[in-house]
């Protein structure tokens, strides 16, 4: 997947807005995921409302913990939904 152009933006109640340079968007709602072991530690709001873009992947890192993610494990996981 080509990442340039995509923008994140972190939104209430665990969701996360990807957007596409060509215009398309995706909301990936993470609520039920971050009670799950590979998203355990998201479940806080703090660490979660840090997401940030790093390449191709979506980073949350606090300093204490780090969770990674790539784009197109999130899209696909809203596939599961």
């Amino acid at each position: 997947m080509d990442v340039a152009g995509v923008t994140l933006q972190v939104l209430p109640e665990y969701q996360l807005k990807l957007s596409f340079e060509n215009g398309s968007e995706a909301i990936v709602d993470m609520k039920r995921r971050v009670h799950a072991i590979r998203f355990g530690r998201l479940s806080s709001p703090g660490l979660f409302g840090k997401a940030k873009l790093v390449g191709s992947e979506v980073v949350w890192d606090d300093g204490t913990y780090c969770v990674r993610a790539s784009i197109n494990e999130l899209l696909d996981s809203m596939q599961m939904d």
